[in-house]
């Protein structure tokens, strides 16, 4: 199994362990406490779109969130919701810099938020694994130099 592999694999136990204790982001319950009902009703259609495959409408509602309700508990729901759905492969909308972009700003807009200790365990892991891809992409561009010097090395 290579990096990647390994990286996917932490990164669903870690999810898997982490949600027993939360309710999953891809319910419809995500009414905050003190929060906008707006807001609320946003990120649960933003979660039903996900279930429902249609993962760019899903990120539209949940910027749409994080854009008109900036300081609602239920911006951290959205941020979650957009985190995993970058982290996740399967998707179009995949892209592990931007789901660590989503976790890192969860945890440092909304600390005390319900899944902030479940996005310190997926920026733990995509930190890893972002470090894992750039060496990777270091030593294949090295293999690819020293590729073409040993080439130029034959033609003298």
């Amino acid at each position: 199994m290579n990096a990647r592999g390994w990286g996917l694999a932490l990164a669903l136990v870690l999810a898997s362990g982490c949600s027993t204790s939360q309710p999953s982001p891809w319910t419809t319950d995500s009414h905050e406490r003190g929060g906008s009902p707006g807001a609320a009703r946003l990120v649960a259609r933003a979660n039903e779109l996900v279930e429902q495959g249609q993962t760019k409408a899903a990120l539209s509602a949940y910027e749409q969130v994080l854009h008109e309700y900036p300081r609602d508990p239920a911006a951290a729901s959205a941020l979650f919701g957009l985190g995993r759905l970058h982290a996740d492969p399967g998707s179009r909308l995949h892209n592990y810099r931007a789901a660590h972009a989503a976790f890192s700003r969860l945890i440092s807009d909304y600390p005390g938020s319900r899944w902030e200790p479940e996005a310190r365990a997926w920026r733990a892991v995509l930190t890893d694994l972002l470090a894992r891809e750039d060496e990777s992409a270091r030593l294949k561009m090295q293999i690819e130099r020293l590729r073409r010097t040993d080439l130029d090395l034959e033609r003298r």
